[in-house]
């Protein structure tokens, strides 16, 4: 029996769960930042690649491959190992965060294109030049349509597999903020200072709040029958999703430019009054506060009642979700850049990447000898936006999110007990 036991027991070990991808902004089209994936605080250094170009972007993870925007274009990595598989390069920086939907990678640039290419091999399927401004909101995938916000005051609707476009709807004014899709609306945020939320089906515009203020750089989360997001005035506002009214707001001391995530009916953002905050989702009142961080511009992570953020003192942190005590923080370097942008949480590992263009993987367990790799190691695949490729793609289909291989402990834990309860019953 001990031998059957050691056995079952090592198969467990040597037997990988399957968790979610992380395959767009804040992980879903809700913006939710929440993930079913446990990253148990503390972590370690799996391993770290500089992409040799800096980023504002922020990683996405799809069937254990990284991709990320740079000065350059482009870059997917190896998730087990930071390993470089491939590079795109486009005609300036990609400072939006791709969006991954039935293996096509989406996602605009500052050049003023929109592009669609294959995620697997980094060639390119189309691209739309239709746009007079650069991108740098993210954009969304929903039943084969992408809704995408250049800088050129208008918002576009293309077919997912070939770029043209299904609607057009001129905002007139700035945007930023990515778009989030709920209750039947897509919500942003505009350089002007007001919410606006369209029809999903149409992009006709269903109301618009404007919160008095010139700029909102913070993306919205929609959860809860209501809009929440940051502004320059200080503020988290939660909108009502359905008519536009003003629910609540919560005021800071500085800019508010983190994207909020929500999970259990509460949201959690941070100022860049140095100070991070959970926020009751139904009337606007103070859980905790986590003080003196450091500037917050980064939207957090949540995982197994831990919430991950960075600060722009490079500094990445770990706070109890329900409490806000610390569990874990590190250094992400010394350079005025090191600080990271979003991170990103999938197959049981924390992704994180510094505007230096540093990616950083930490996983939960023993310590490791974090692998190292630098730009000269890797020989990937480089493709252009002036490749050649089929600007015609089957019409994907909507499938549900791809899992991908990783070790889920509380499992692993739970079979364990149940293995020694069979033993201890047949003894």
């Amino acid at each position: 029996m001990r031998k059957i036991l050691c056995l079952l027991l090592l198969s467990i070990l040597i037997t990988p769960a399957f968790a979610a991808d992380w395959s767009m902004f804040k992980n879903d089209v809700s913006h939710s930042g929440y993930t079913d994936d446990a990253v148990n605080a503390p972590l370690t250094l799996k391993w770290t690649k500089d992409l040799g170009f800096e980023t504002d972007s922020s990683p996405v993870i799809v069937n254990d491959v990284l991709y990320i925007g740079s000065t350059f274009g482009v870059s997917a990595l190896n998730a087990q190992t930071g390993k470089e598989i491939w590079r795109f390069q486009t005609d300036s920086f990609v400072k939006s965060v791709p969006t991954v939907s039935n293996g096509v990678l989406y996602f605009g640039a500052e050049d003023k294109k929109f592009y669609a290419i294959d995620a697997k091999d980094g060639t390119l399927k189309w691209k739309n030049e239709t746009s007079l401004g650069g991108y740098t909101a993210s954009a969304v995938v929903v039943d084969n349509i992408v809704y995408a916000i250049p800088k050129d005051g208008t918002f576009y609707a293309f077919d997912a597999s070939s770029g043209e476009i299904i609607w057009v709807k001129l905002v007139g004014k700035i945007v930023e903020s990515s778009p989030a899709i709920g209750e039947g609306i897509i919500a942003f945020g505009t350089d002007g200072g007001d919410i606006m939320a369209l029809d999903a089906s149409t992009g006709k515009q269903k109301w618009s709040y404007s919160a008095g203020v010139i700029g909102i750089k913070s993306s919205p989360v929609i959860a809860d029958g209501a809009i929440f997001i940051g502004s320059n005035d200080g503020s988290l506002y939660a909108i009502a999703a359905d008519n536009g009214t003003l629910k609540w707001k919560y005021s800071t001391s500085d800019n508010v430019e983190s994207s909020p995530s929500v999970k259990n009916g509460v949201v959690y953002f941070g100022s860049r009054d140095s100070n991070f905050f959970a926020i009751d989702a139904a009337n606007g009142k103070l859980k905790w506060k986590f003080p003196n961080s450091g500037p917050v511009i980064s939207a957090p992570a949540i995982s197994n009642n831990v919430v991950y953020f960075g600060t722009q003192n490079n500094v990445i942190y770990g706070l109890d979700a329900n409490s806000g005590q610390l569990l874990w923080k590190n250094s992400t370097g010394k350079k005025d850049k090191d600080y990271i942008t979003s991170p990103a949480i999938a197959g049981n590992v924390l992704y994180a990447v510094t505007h230096s263009g540093i990616v950083s993987a930490y996983s939960s367990g023993m310590a490791q000898t974090p692998t190292i790799t630098n730009t000269q190691a890797a020989t990937p695949t480089v493709t252009s936006s002036s490749a050649a490729g089929s600007p015609t793609v089957s019409t994907p289909k909507p499938e549900p999110t791809k899992k991908s291989p990783g070790i889920e402990y509380p499992v692993f834990v739970i079979l364990i007990m149940a293995v020694i309860g069979i033993y201890k019953k047949k003894k």
